[in-house]
């Protein structure tokens, strides 16, 4: 009667791809994906807002140029995720999945700390046209905890008249199934929402700026 093969070495042919997927997640496109856009050195930087969320669980920067002046930028930021503007980013984040404007409003008012957004964040502080910073405790999350998280937007204006946006969210997330969540689906999420609405903002931006200067160069 022959011998029973091991079953281990089939187990371990079944089970590499998704280590080595794993080990190439971890190692190479999570640390890219927390730093989109950043230069060297805009990660570690201290940024307004950071002291909201002491010791975070994760940490993201994310960054983009801008074609334009700050001031042609910050009324986008300013009337993002608010009356129903939408975040410049997939329709699935806006209230109702409506699609986002493409334009600069004049019937909202100007953010002010204390204001709620239309996800339920509360703005905490408001530089205008340099910071915009938010946030929310107790979010609940699909693995059944919560999190807090708080978010920077930072406009800063570049020697060439030019806006390096830079975009800090540090996330708070307790417990086993919070570390879970963060790493396999709040990080790739935010990624992918932050990617989308910083090239959407700096096409709005750099058009309403062309705009704008078009008007005032033909004295309208």
């Amino acid at each position: 009667m022959s011998k029973s093969r091991p079953v281990w070495p089939y187990f371990l042919a079944a089970s590499l791809p998704g280590m080595l997927g794993a080990f190439a997640y971890t190692m190479f496109l999570r640390p890219q994906m927390l730093k989109w856009g950043a230069r060297l050195g805009e990660p570690l930087r201290r940024l307004p807002g950071d002291d909201v969320i002491a010791e975070p669980t994760t940490q993201s920067t994310h960054a983009i140029s801008i074609d334009a002046a700050p001031e042609d930028v910050w009324p986008w930021i300013a009337q993002m995720g608010r009356e129903k503007s939408g975040w410049y980013s997939y329709e699935r984040f806006n209230v109702g999945r409506l699609p986002s404007v493409t334009h600069i409003r004049d019937n909202i008012p100007e953010p002010r700390p204390g204001m709620r957004m239309d996800d339920g964040s509360v703005i905490w502080d408001v530089q205008p046209g340099r910071l915009l910073l938010f946030g929310r405790y107790g979010v609940p999350h699909r693995l059944g905890g919560t999190y807090d998280f708080s978010r920077a937007y930072l406009l800063e204006h570049m020697h060439d008249g030019t806006t390096r946006l830079l975009v800090r969210t540090r996330t708070y997330m307790p417990g086993t199934a919070g570390a879970l969540y963060c790493y396999l689906i709040y990080e790739p999420m935010t990624f992918l929402f932050l990617a989308r609405q910083l090239e959407n903002v700096k096409l709005m931006a750099e058009v309403y700026a062309a705009q704008c200067e078009f008007a005032r160069r033909a004295g309208l």
